[in-house]
């Protein structure tokens, strides 16, 4: 993972805002249990993309994660708000929340 966020650090240089790499940059925190880095890098993507449901699904998952269950039901209402299609995959985290 950690080879993965060297490669990253090319596209910001390149882009320093680029909101897809900081959503695979959330996503290799998290995959080695850092969640409140994933956090910043996930709120800076959202600011980049409110409207992205997968950002606010992300920023739940995360958030349960740091055991803050409110914002992340927050979160996972907004994904849901913004993509009922994926209602299911949604529901089921708010499930287990």
């Amino acid at each position: 993972p950690y080879e993965a966020l060297d490669a990253l650090a090319g596209a910001f240089r390149l882009d320093p805002r680029n909101p897809q790499a900081r959503y695979q940059r959330a996503t290799i925190w998290m995959s080695v249990d850092r969640p409140a880095e994933a956090l910043a890098e996930l709120e800076r993507v959202r600011d980049a993309a409110p409207r992205e449901a997968s950002v606010h699904f992300a920023m739940g998952r995360v958030l349960k994660r740091l055991g803050r269950p409110e914002k992340a039901m927050r979160c996972f209402l907004t994904a849901l708000d913004l993509d009922p299609k994926d209602n299911n995959l949604i529901k089921a985290a708010m499930d287990r929340l």
